[in-house]
């Protein structure tokens, strides 16, 4: 014996044929929301599969942080850099944020100190060292970023 509910208008409707969408009031509502299959509603991934995806999206994540992080550091660099080098290019030594600059960027450049010289040129002084070390710390950091993607999914990178 089945039940039977009274719709707003008295109306008997059994409960297994009741729909969330009015055909004449909604015709184009049933083609966007396609009912899913009952297989797929029932289907569970063993937990084992899930902590897998879980343990794997976990680290796509703490490598993307590297490499926000890097691209930070990279930044960070850079602004030193291109800011010791115009220090360096108009001849500006006598104030302190210069010796601030230097002090701060002198770790950076140190690896590559004395690696060209210093050109002067109509009254500006180029300094190859610096920008010997701009590039080599951008190509450096990309490279190691780039290596890092390489163990993203491509479809989380």
């Amino acid at each position: 014996m089945q039940h039977i509910q009274l719709n707003q208008r008295g109306r008997g409707r059994r409960p297994d044929d009741f729909s969330l969408y009015n055909e004449n009031t909604e015709p184009v509502f049933p083609t966007v929301t396609a009912p899913l299959p009952a297989n797929q509603l029932l289907l569970r991934e063993p937990w084992l599969k899930r902590f897998l995806r879980g343990v794997g999206r976990f680290f796509a994540a703490v490598i993307r942080k590297i490499n926000q992080l890097l691209a930070l550091v990279l930044l960070v660099a850079l602004a030193l850099l291109a800011t010791r080098f115009l220090l360096t290019l108009f001849a500006i030594k006598t104030s302190l944020f210069t010796q601030w600059m230097y002090w701060l960027s002198e770790p950076l450049i140190l690896p590559f100190n004395h690696f060209l010289p210093t050109l002067p040129y109509d009254g500006y002084y180029i300094d190859g060292s610096t920008l010997v070390a701009i590039v080599a710390y951008t190509v450096a950091i990309l490279l190691v970023r780039q290596f890092f993607k390489l163990f993203l999914p491509r479809h989380m990178r």
